[in-house]
């Protein structure tokens, strides 16, 4: 009761802390990463979180639009988590894409129960919901009851979920970081239209989405998968520049191998983006109405497969306007291959449990017990099989599509998944699965990579620096405004509300962690 009541005394300090949420690129709703070694992680009684004595709801609040067959799968999902003995039952709870930054800021604001939550750092950071104490420390209860997380997620990992060593979420070790750029483009539509070598520089993949877009047969335009409110950084070209490996962290912080950190927005490489981006807004490349798109629109384009640059985790969506599409028909497109990839961080998707809720256990229970076998994690990522997927060796899997084009229940690996169990589809694009979901040996950490910063002491700075980059960076960075007309402007009104400031303390934070 103590407990509780010291969580909402804190959010009823913050009610007034609400920051301006703001957006970057989500992932697609069923994306998926290719398998590693299961690990020799125990699904018994004790390692599952168990011992409770009374049963506890936990509420998972999620983005998208939930599957149609959700109320079976869940009665699956709990009758096993019942028959394990964990304690716990799960609910889970979709808000929308368009609807998502604003319910849950709202939710977390007003203190309204519920227990775990997905956290995407490329829309609105961990350590933003931490600086706002919205979230509950789950130190305590991670060593508890968290043997299994523990278990499958290395220590960079596990890092990725802290801010000032205070461990906020659990991580989804789902995905190799080190993908930046990330440039796919179809083989199927290159033949089509008389395309017959791979681009290997800017010009030349300008060039090629260019004949694409002007021979275009169909009536939905292939313009850049973007949605403009959403986007305050054009990458495409980044490994070509001078200054590569560079990374940018919480769309502000410019830092490269050496440890300098900069504003982004001042910097020659953000200029640079908004002149590549500029030159396909032009050409047409790019959607003249791209500001006013929505997450929705741009995953229904996907899904129907009108598109030249980009790919879709599951090709089954779109062979009914492409029925000869095959999962071969994706290439990479690599722009400058002698220089190394860099690896930014251990993950960006993670979940959190609120400051309100009144069984935090429950969630490290519930995550533990997903982390405790294959069969756990199969059956609450994919589904029952026979019904929502098949099992395909060695250790792939292939979904029963209904006619929502999904199974009728999934959840998605980019939310919860973790290497060591992941069975990516037999539908995903072979090329874009060994990008994404292999780990890369080559590669080099981040100067930053096993940091993560913590605003609180600049909240109000890094709200006001969030408002104007929705305001007038977004704008620049998708190519609607030109670079040269606007920039002086942009860095004017980033100095009214802060950047400053941000920077220093980045920068302290930073020395500060290397030093510990």
């Amino acid at each position: 009761m103590k407990k509780t009541t010291k969580r909402m005394a804190a959010i009823i300090m913050t009610f007034a802390m609400m920051a301006t949420l703001f957006a970057g690129c989500g992932k697609g709703e069923n994306a998926t990463t290719a398998a590693g070694e299961t690990p020799a992680a125990d699904s018994s009684v004790e390692n599952t979180g168990a011992a409770t004595e009374e049963t506890v709801e936990c509420l998972y609040v999620v983005p998208g639009d939930e599957p149609s067959d959700l109320e079976a799968g869940l009665a699956a999902i709990n009758a096993k988590m019942a028959e394990d003995g964990v304690g716990v039952t799960i609910k889970l709870q979709y808000i929308p894409w368009d609807a998502w930054d604003q319910k849950i800021n709202l939710m977390l604001s007003t203190g309204e129960k519920f227990d775990l939550f997905q956290v995407m750092n490329d829309r609105v950071s961990l350590a933003n919901y931490a600086s706002r104490g919205a979230l509950a420390d789950i130190s305590e209860e991670m060593q508890l009851y968290g043997e299994n997380i523990l278990k499958v997620n290395p220590e960079i990992m596990m890092k990725s979920g802290q801010v000032k060593g205070v461990q906020y979420a659990i991580p989804a070790y789902w995905v190799e970081s080190a993908i930046d750029p990330e440039i796919f483009i179809r083989k199927d539509i290159m033949e089509k239209y008389g395309i017959t070598e791979v681009p290997t520089t800017w010009e030349e993949l300008t060039t090629a989405y260019e004949t694409v877009m002007k021979n275009w047969e169909g009536a939905q335009k292939p313009h850049l998968l973007m949605t403009g409110n959403n986007t305050s950084r054009f990458a495409y070209a980044a490994k070509t520049y001078d200054e590569w490996p560079f990374v940018i962290y919480d769309r502000v912080f410019y830092v490269d191998q050496e440890g300098n950190v900069e504003n982004y927005f001042a910097t020659e490489v953000f200029k640079q983006d908004c002149e590549h981006a500029r030159e396909w807004y032009e050409k047409g490349l790019i959607n003249p109405d791209v500001m006013t798109v929505t997450s929705e629109q741009t995953d229904a384009r996907n899904q129907a497969g009108n598109y030249f640059l980009g790919a879709s985790s599951n090709i089954d969506t779109l062979k009914q306007n492409y029925p000869d599409i095959d999962v071969d028909d994706w290439i990479r497109v690599e722009l400058a291959p002698d220089k190394p990839d860099i690896r930014p961080y251990g993950t960006r998707n993670m979940n959190a449990v609120p400051l309100s809720s009144e069984h935090p256990e429950a969630a490290v229970k519930f995550v533990n017990w997903v982390y405790a076998s294959q069969e756990n994690y199969d059956l609450f990522m994919y589904g029952r099989e026979g019904i929502d997927y098949e099992k395909e060796e060695p250790h792939n899997r292939i979904d029963i599509i209904n006619e929502t084009n999904f199974p009728g229940y999934y959840f998605s690996d980019w939310m919860m998944g973790n290497v060591n169990y992941l069975r990516p589809t037999t539908a995903g694009p072979t090329e874009y699965n060994e990008r994404l979901y292999t780990v890369n040996e080559n590669a080099v950490e981040g100067y930053a990579a096993q940091f993560t910063f913590d605003a609180t002491p600049v909240q109000t700075e890094y709200a006001d620096v969030m408002t104007v980059i929705s305001e007038y960076i977004n704008p620049m960075a998708c190519g609607v405004k030109d670079y040269e007309s606007n920039i002086d402007a942009a860095l004017e009104q980033l100095d009214k509300a802060g950047v400053s400031k941000l920077i220093e303390e980045y920068k302290r934070q930073l020395e500060e962690s290397k030093n510990n």
